[in-house]
């Protein structure tokens, strides 16, 4: 049975505020950078750091932002997963029993 993590607003609203959160470290850190070297125009690493500007490789900060956020999405998904078999085991005993009861009434009757 598959459940879907989370729903579809607040999945991207999560995966919007998380953007959010990089794109402001991001640019707290290379502002930093710049002060640091004097207001340098390029601070993505100078000269042949290709076309983009931007460096190919992530940062640790960046890798281990990610990989962060990887763990407690996995988490979530998970957690919720457990929730939705666990409910669904609820719904499954309690109709069974239902059932159980209903069929036992029946046989009661016909003696």
């Amino acid at each position: 049975m598959h459940i879907h993590p989370s729903s579809p607003n607040s999945s991207q609203s999560e995966d919007d505020a998380a953007t959010k959160i990089q794109a402001g470290f991001r640019g707290y850190r290379v502002r930093k950078q710049m002060r640091g070297q004097g207001g340098v125009s390029n601070p993505a690493g100078g000269v042949g750091a290709g076309a983009s500007g931007a460096p190919s490789v992530g940062t640790v900060e960046d890798k281990s932002a990610t990989k962060i956020q990887a763990n407690v999405r996995g988490f979530l998904v998970r957690k919720k997963q457990k929730m939705a078999t666990e409910a669904a085991t609820k719904i499954q005993a309690s109709f069974r029993g239902f059932k159980t009861r209903k069929e036992l009434k029946s046989i009661k009757k016909d003696k």
